[in-house]
């Protein structure tokens, strides 16, 4: 599973797995194994990663580019973990109201296919994002 659970049922954190060998990170947190140097799924440990974190680049998107998703939409890259950065769907109104650099937090939305996580822009008064190790 790649979030933990609320009473819900609903996932409450965004979590990555964290490998017990080589240290680094891969996306979701129930990998078959660790994608830098091939150790078991036993090996890894979920990692919360719910931000804010920093956005690198941002663009829109006018085909749909993966199953579901609604056209256009606002497509980021964000460094989930160290040395760990994932194209996400971002939250705003435009590329304009989310320019690079601008923090954003992971948000679980519930959808006719179960729900996704997205990205938000973070309150100012958001705390960085800590290494959970």
């Amino acid at each position: 599973m790649n979030a933990s659970s609320s009473m819900d049922g609903r996932p409450s954190t965004l979590q990555a797995a964290r490998c017990g060998h080589c240290h680094g990170y891969s996306y979701p947190a129930n990998v078959p194994g660790c994608r830098h140097c091939g150790a078991p799924a036993e090996a890894l440990d979920a990692v919360d990663c719910m931000g804010p974190v920093p956005l690198r680049n941002v663009i829109t998107v006018h085909a749909p580019l993966a199953p579901g998703l609604a056209v256009p939409a606002i497509i980021g890259e964000v460094e989930l973990c160290p040395g760990l950065v994932e194209e996400v769907r971002i939250d705003a109104e435009n590329e304009s109201a989310v320019p690079p650099g601008t923090p954003v937090r992971p948000v679980w939305v519930d959808d006719e296919d179960g729900g996704g996580w997205i990205f938000r822009a973070a309150s100012a008064e958001a705390v960085p994002l800590q290494e959970n190790v």
